[in-house]
């Protein structure tokens, strides 16, 4: 029996499996950073550089050490030129800008369309009987922004909540999170199944919070974990 046949509900990860996450940041950060005065550096620059606050000051969020917003300012801060000197509606108007830029670079995954269509199969086949399945997406963001890019990719599929950390107090990979998405879709930790792409964030959290898990590693250099691990969505059996 695969997983998500053996599970009465099943959380996804939005960035990194549904939407390329990545390629849209490092694209969207050139094209907005290129119209910022006395920016010299490349594409590719430019992009390692954005990746890298990213990664740092996203870090502090998921580790409760600032809010949403406040990993927010402070990225912006260290990557513009001058950064440290903008006031709240400066710094605000520059996310504003950046994520204009990103949402036009919003796409989801080959895989994706197939992968959902088969989930939500699986979903009506089951609803029925005495093991409906449930679904829902566990994101770190907040819900109004991430369930617009599930929308813009045509990935919102009607009736799944969007279970984000903005809105639910606490972010993957705290445990907390999980067993509270368990929590509102009626489930057992141990009946839930999540899917997720990072190893530390969904597949380490998820763990810890004893929910199963497959690992979407689509980046062979990723780091490994000895769970179910797959490298396309296309991989995951449905039944």
């Amino acid at each position: 029996m695969s997983p998500v046949a053996a599970a009465r509900a099943v959380l996804i990860d939005i960035d990194g499996v549904l939407v390329d996450h990545r390629s849209a940041a490092d694209k969207a950060s050139y094209l907005w950073a290129s119209t910022l005065p006395g920016w010299e550096l490349g594409p590719q620059e430019t992009a390692d550089l954005w990746e890298a606050l990213d990664r740092k000051h996203f870090l502090r969020y998921q580790l409760g050490e600032t809010d949403f917003n406040g990993q927010l300012e402070a990225r912006i801060r260290e990557f513009v030129p001058g950064g440290s000197r903008l006031d709240a509606a400066e710094v605000e108007a520059h996310v504003r800008a950046y994520h204009n830029i990103y949402a036009g670079q919003w796409c989801a995954y080959d895989d994706v369309p197939d992968f959902l269509a088969g989930l939500a199969a699986a979903q009506a086949t089951r609803a029925a009987s005495d093991n409906p399945l449930r679904v829902a997406y566990l994101t770190n963001g907040s819900e109004p922004f991430q369930r617009e890019k599930l929308a813009a990719v045509d990935a919102l599929v009607p009736g799944w909540p969007v279970l984000a950390s903005v809105q639910l107090g606490m972010a993957k990979p705290d445990p907390g999170i999980f067993l509270e998405a368990c929590a509102r879709l009626g489930v057992e930790p141990g009946q839930a199944l999540m899917i997720g792409d990072d190893a530390w964030v969904d597949i380490d959290g998820a763990r810890r919070a004893g929910v199963p898990v497959i690992y979407l590693r689509r980046d062979a250099q990723a780091p490994a974990r000895e769970v179910t691990t797959v490298s396309s969505l296309a991989q995951i059996r449905m039944a």
